[in-house]
């Protein structure tokens, strides 16, 4: 009966770990960091962050804060590429597959908005063989077509609504996807409450250092500076190729053929790890970040005059008609 349960319990316990690696992902795994055999142990200590230094002079507090903000609109921005024989058959063949993406984007959803922007129409060249009688053959360029380049620029409000264009674009022969822009409007509002929530935290901090240090920090002279930035989804993807390894033991003779791992990329944000605060911060769509960052610098040591200063603090009297002295205020 023991035996049983001893198995049982290691059975368990392996699956336990089994499920832990698991969660951890293959984005952090790099062969060589396990060591199986020797059974490869290490306390992971965590470091902490400063985010105050002082000195008997003055002390420096730093409070960051992250805004995890959701897009109100996209912009996506395809590439078309036709060729044709003439001119007019390359325009007219670039026009109706435009056309037909913007008709049925519009029976799709109204408030989708379709633009287009001219990039480049150059005619195409073939060589031609040219003989002469007194002169060898020569190569000389012979206009064989026309190429024309447009980008075909479409604004959106529901992420869900991509399916939709990319299947409509793709039945028009548009698969050339250059960038997808992430745009919002909010830029003041958030700004707006990232100072406010700073203010907050700051005073929360000092409240604390000056039951520490049993001074009034709130009475001291402070100066600040103030930093705001914008962060979108595009800038944070990060390429991660798929891990997979193994150990086998062929015979000289075998051929082993590897498989090709596939190569992707995931949206790698930053996190509250080396800030003070968070709004939306369970946002799990790709997002635009903003950044805000102020430092306070507090003056802990009041000044003081320098020796052999000498302070002129000079009284005048008058004396009045009826010998009376009497101190002038100036």
């Amino acid at each position: 009966m023991k035996a049983k349960l001893l198995i049982a319990l290691v059975t368990t316990l392996f699956f336990l770990s089994q499920v832990q690696a698991q969660i951890k992902g293959n984005a952090s795994y790099k062969s060589g960091n396990v060591n199986f055999g020797d059974n490869f142990y290490q306390i992971n200590r965590g470091s902490t962050i400063k985010t105050t230094t002082s000195s008997r002079d003055e002390m420096v507090v730093v409070i960051k804060g992250i805004y995890n903000e959701k897009a109100s609109s996209f912009i996506a921005t395809f590439g078309i590429l036709q060729s044709g024989k003439t001119a007019e058959e390359t325009t007219n063949l670039i026009d109706e597959r435009i056309q037909n993406v913007m008709k049925d984007l519009s029976s799709f959803n109204k408030e989708i908005e379709i633009a287009t922007d001219m990039i480049s129409f150059v005619p195409s060249y073939n060589y031609a063989v040219e003989k002469k009688i007194f002169n060898p053959k020569t190569y000389n360029e012979k206009p064989a077509g026309f190429e024309l380049k447009k980008n075909l620029i479409i604004k959106y409000k529901k992420g869900s609504d991509f399916d939709k264009i990319m299947s409509v674009c793709s039945k028009n022969e548009i698969y050339d996807l250059v960038k997808v822009d992430y745009i919002t409007t909010n830029y003041d509002a958030i700004k707006s409450q990232m100072q406010k929530k700073a203010l907050e935290v700051f005073k929360e901090t000092a409240a604390n250092y000056s039951l520490l240090m049993n001074t009034d920090l709130n009475k001291k002279e402070k100066t600040l500076q103030e930093g705001f930035n914008i962060s979108y989804p595009t800038e944070n993807y990060r390429q991660y190729q798929a891990y997979a390894t193994t150990h086998p033991n062929f015979e000289s003779s075998s051929e082993v053929n590897d498989i090709k791992k596939n190569t992707t990329q995931y949206f790698n944000g930053a996190l509250l790890r080396e800030h003070n605060f968070i709004f939306n911060p369970e946002i799990t769509e790709p997002s635009i970040q903003a950044f805000y960052e102020i430092t306070i610098t507090i003056k802990l040591k009041e000044d003081q005059l320098p020796k052999n200063t000498i302070v002129k603090d000079n009284k005048y009297y008058v004396i009045t008609a009826t010998g009376e002295i009497k101190r002038l205020v100036l």
